[in-house]
């Protein structure tokens, strides 16, 4: 009888040994494991704000002259709501795509139009170039790139049409601008009251071409039109 009580009792420790080892392996698996996914919430902590940064640089990389809404946003966001028109083209000597921008000043004594000139350096839209304030206005005018056969590369032409004419006279204003050159061509159409329209050129028109072109699109429609010496400020 006393040899079975103490064959119980020795099972009864050998269980309850079995028990608290099992206990304690499961404990240090848990830590084990808790330890890990600690390390894993660290390192991933850690990755997203680097992709995070990844994707901005890349988007910066990703900027597209060949995409018509990106630089109309693009440019609009550096030259305000003065921004009236903009065109894309190489009106530089190198081989490179620009944007050729117009804003229109409308404050106090400043009155009239700008040409401005932005290119992509470092990945970034800059304004490189504008011109002085002329006369001139971007509503009803005309603005298109042109080339010249000497030259490799893009001008802009710009022409105020009838916006400034009316019933009894008036004036246009014409420019071409060289961005390359930072040279800005100029013509002045004008009339009074039962007067032949008279045309100046600006004096810095020393090629033949150029005066060839501004003379012969006044001359589609005003054929009569004669040169002139000076220049003049009408007053209506």
């Amino acid at each position: 009888m006393k040899f079975f009580q103490l064959f119980r009792k020795e099972l009864k420790l050998l269980s309850n040994n079995k028990n608290k080892h099992e206990n304690f392996l499961a404990s240090a698996v848990e830590k084990r494991s808790a330890f890990f996914i600690f390390i894993f919430i660290i390192i991933l902590i850690s990755i997203i704000p680097s992709c995070s940064d990844k994707k901005e640089g890349d988007q910066k990389l990703i900027f597209s002259l060949t995409d018509s809404v990106m630089v109309n946003t693009e440019t609009k966001k550096l030259l305000g709501d003065k921004l009236k028109f903009v065109l894309t083209g190489n009106f530089d000597e190198d081989s490179l795509q620009e944007i050729a921008a117009g804003i229109e000043l409308s404050e106090n004594n400043n009155w009239g139009i700008k040409f401005v000139l932005l290119e992509i350096k470092d990945s970034q839209l800059q304004q490189t170039y504008e011109s002085g304030l002329l006369d001139g206005s971007f509503k009803d005018c005309l603005v298109n790139k042109i080339k010249f056969p000497n030259l490799n590369y893009d001008l802009i032409y710009y022409n105020s049409q009838d916006y400034f004419w009316g019933s009894g006279g008036g004036e246009v204003f014409a420019y071409v601008i060289n961005f390359a050159e930072r040279e800005t061509f100029y013509a002045h159409l004008f009339s009074e009251s039962r007067k032949p329209a008279e045309l100046f050129l600006s004096k810095n028109i020393s090629e033949n071409d150029l005066r060839k072109f501004f003379i012969s699109n006044f001359k589609k429609d005003y054929p009569g039109l004669k040169l002139a010496s000076e220049d003049v400020s009408l007053e209506f």
